[in-house]
């Protein structure tokens, strides 16, 4: 009977409340984190933090102020604990990872290696693993002074271009999942322009330009926006891309929107080190400036064979430049390592060399125009028709 009474005081002691936990207004909830090489082999982190106080706006409830709703705090330190913590007490919250969905991280800092950045992710808890990073020309930083025409968020503009796939979606997981840090991610692109949004002045803009190669997690080269087509197909993560091709009757473009590709790679039966891949893909023409019949089959096959081609051609591209640097960031090693265990172990230890002098591909695209579109036949023959 003591140890029933004992046992139902404890439960009500359990459930007293959350006594050491922060209630939301005492936290600052992190969107993105910048990362820059500083001086004296320092890093120099900044964070970006929405501001509960500007999210309502002004004249409901007479809660809203002026000004952006969100900021960008920075600190430099030896290491990213060092740096955050010296950030940490300058604020008057304490600093939430959970909402953090970004990391952009500066060329110099890619280059001079980001091992110390995912050594940080892997032991806090509360950063998620399936953050996307993203590489910047210049001061990573300066990507959140970009206009935030389309999103609340100028990190939810950046985030977006690996939602939409439109460059590739790299994860810290991907990086701590290879043998030796080969990896490619997506390279940001910045510049000014005059936005009719900001009443006309030039204001900050970022978009995407190509992919960024790493080895043993140093960035090592890039690959320019058509190779990185490419990359996305090799990595199966087209999600929409244009093909536009010559005609074969007049030399005139024709553009084919793909709206379904899956990519799948395997190692070649009669010698492993050369690899199988497959790519199929269904189109539609999306524009015809030729004066090609795409109602008949015979002009359809025709241009199949000569996207094919193209795509076949930006695939070999992209696995060419990787080889130029000695890094495996499309892991073929993985798929050998998956196929040919046995093979694997022999070439394991000198993988970047057995890379760059024997690794080849046979390329096997299989692509198919579903649909014209709207029009048959451009509308010039029509009206001359």
């Amino acid at each position: 009977m003591r140890a029933l009474k004992w046992s139902i005081v404890l439960s009500t002691l359990l459930l007293t409340g959350c006594w050491s936990s922060y209630e939301i207004n005492d936290r600052s909830f992190v969107t993105a984190m910048y990362v820059d090489k500083g001086k004296d082999g320092q890093m120099e982190i900044t964070l970006s933090f929405p501001l509960p106080n500007r999210l309502v706006p002004g004249g409901i409830g007479g809660v809203g102020a002026t000004g952006n709703p969100y900021t960008q705090v920075s600190s430099m330190g030896k290491t990213v604990t060092d740096a955050y913590h010296k950030m940490q007490l300058d604020l008057p919250r304490e600093i939430s990872w959970g909402h953090a969905r970004i990391i952009v991280i500066s060329e110099d800092m890619a280059k001079e290696g980001i091992g110390p950045i995912l050594e940080f992710i892997v032991r806090e808890p509360k950063l998620n693993i399936n953050n996307a990073i993203l590489i910047a020309p210049g001061k990573a930083k300066n990507i959140e002074n970009l206009a935030a025409a389309f999103e609340q968020f100028p990190s939810e503009i950046v985030r977006e271009f690996t939602q939409e796939k439109i460059t590739l979606y790299t994860t810290p997981k991907d990086f701590l999942e290879t043998e030796n840090g080969d990896m490619i991610a997506g390279l940001l692109t910045k510049g000014k322009k005059k936005m009719l949004s900001e009443m006309g002045k030039e204001k900050l803009w970022v978009g995407t330009g190509g992919m960024a190669m790493f080895h043993n997690y140093k960035m090592v080269g890039k690959i320019d926006p058509k190779e990185g087509d490419g990359a996305l197909w090799l990595r199966n993560s087209i999600k929409s891309t244009v093909v536009t091709i010559k005609s074969p009757t007049d030399k005139k473009d024709i553009s084919l929107l793909v709206l379904r590709s899956k990519t799948k790679i395997r190692p070649s039966k009669n010698n492993p080190l050369t690899f199988d891949v497959y790519v199929t893909a269904e189109d539609d023409i999306s524009e015809s400036q030729s004066n090609i019949d795409v109602t008949n089959a015979k002009n359809i096959y025709q241009l199949e064979r000569i996207a094919e081609k193209d795509i076949t051609d930006r695939i070999e591209k992209a696995f060419k430049a990787s080889k130029e640097v000695k890094a495996d960031v499309f892991q073929f090693g993985a798929y050998l390592s998956w196929y040919k265990p046995k093979i694997w172990k022999k070439v394991k230890e000198d993988w970047p060399s057995v890379y760059h002098d024997k690794v080849k591909l046979n390329i096997h695209v299989d692509l198919k125009i579903k649909r014209p579109g709207a029009e048959n036949n451009p509308i010039w023959i029509k009206e001359k028709s």
